[in-house]
């Protein structure tokens, strides 16, 4: 399990999935400001998985160098959203 804090007004790299496959769980510990995630260093609101309070799973099947994950608000505020990664390696 991790917890990634986001700035306000940015874009951070959030966690790395590894190689393998693997089940991602993501949840918001408080629903006061949302936050987004994607593969893609340019997440946005509107292209961005929502994190809410209710978990939220993704399955994935990863080639051989892993997945980061990025994380935006999507505005000036700040958030916090945890997850976990299990996996069979």
């Amino acid at each position: 399990m991790g917890t990634v804090t986001v700035p306000g007004n940015s874009t951070v790299p959030g966690f790395t999935v590894p190689p393998g496959y693997c089940n991602v769980t993501l949840y918001q510990p408080s629903q006061a400001q949302p936050v987004f995630v994607g593969t893609n260093a340019r997440v946005t609101a509107t292209s961005g998985l929502p994190v809410t309070a209710t978990p939220v799973f993704t399955e994935t099947a990863v080639g051989s160098g892993g997945v980061t994950y990025y994380a935006t608000t999507g505005n000036a505020t700040a958030a916090t959203f945890c997850y976990f990664v299990s996996s069979t390696n």
